[in-house]
């Protein structure tokens, strides 16, 4: 079964999101870029593999996109962020996952792509294809993660590279099932605790009304 698929068309109950597959290629580099930032749910506290501009050079470099010894300033790294968070929004609308800012971060990812030296070909399938243009630098690394992202829209398959639903969460997660159904990144953690939480209101609605 390619991907980790269900038979049945019902997502599997995946009890960590490292157990789920990931994106298939070009998706996953965009997948992988989204979650460089982690939010841990218990404690609030968050990770970002991209915490200063030698951080971004050398996870850009480890993806092949950009020269190890490439120059990376703080005004790239603000764009990458930039970015970052703008796909992360717009894959929030592919599992009813948006959250109150998500608007600004897709109204500053459209700013951002402005600036990028992306262009639309003719690819060998007779499609158009977004290209970039640039050769070299995170402008070349951040136009292909937006080129990817596009192709990957053409392909059918981005609208199953989804934000977890968990507001304190907002993982990535690729929704290999039939029918789409993936909710959480992981049953274990955020599902289980969207149904404790759900409960616990339930119950406290209950009360009130009782």
């Amino acid at each position: 079964m390619p991907f980790g698929g269900n038979l049945r068309g019902v997502d599997l109950p995946y009890e960590r999101p490292e157990d789920r597959p990931t994106a298939p290629a070009p998706l996953d580099r965009v997948q992988e870029f989204v979650n460089t930032r982690i939010n841990f749910r218990e404690t609030g506290d968050f990770r970002d593999e991209l915490s200063s501009p030698a951080a971004l050079r050398d996870w850009m470099s480890a993806q092949g996109l950009l020269q190890p010894r490439a120059r990376v300033d703080a005004d790239d790294l603000e764009r990458a962020i930039v970015v970052r968070e703008g796909l992360r929004a717009l894959l929030a609308r592919h599992n009813d996952a948006s959250e109150a800012d998500d608007g600004d971060a897709l109204r500053a990812l459209d700013e951002a792509a402005t600036t990028l030296p992306l262009r639309v070909r003719t690819a060998k399938s007779d499609e158009l294809a977004l290209r970039p243009v640039a050769q070299e630098g995170i402008e070349h690394a951040l136009a292909t993660l937006l080129a990817d992202t596009f192709t990957a829209r053409s392909a059918g398959a981005l609208a199953r590279l989804k934000t977890c639903r968990d507001p304190a969460c907002r993982w990535v997660f690729y929704d290999s099932s039939k029918n789409r159904s993936g909710t959480w990144c992981a049953m274990g953690t955020c599902g289980a605790a969207s149904k404790k939480r759900h409960f616990t209101e339930r119950r406290r609605e209950k009360r009130r009304l009782g």
